[in-house]
């Protein structure tokens, strides 16, 4: 045969032979999904992450009486004002 008669021929077919198995195993697909999946997953708890700091900054300002956070709120989130203020609404 000479296919085998050159070392580097039979070197090509090893590795040809071994990405293949590699490539359609489903093992190796598999593998791939959960990859894609894991960065998703990481993607989602750095979000989380930054969404937790967010309301425990909130939070320590209400436990500390932070005035001017809580008549923030008080007054975009409740729709609430001052006594004898007048709240004007404008429509977008």
């Amino acid at each position: 045969m000479k296919i085998f008669k050159n070392k580097r021929n039979i070197l090509l077919i090893i590795i040809a032979i071994l990405l293949a198995v590699l490539v359609f195993n489903d093992s190796f697909f598999a593998l791939l999904h959960n990859s894609l999946k894991m960065r998703n997953l990481n993607e989602k708890i750095d979000v989380l992450d930054a969404e937790y700091e967010k309301l425990n900054e909130e939070y320590n300002k209400i436990l500390s009486g932070d005035r001017s956070f809580l008549e923030e709120e008080a007054r975009v989130n409740y729709n609430m004002a001052r006594e004898g203020e007048i709240e004007f609404r404008i429509k977008k």
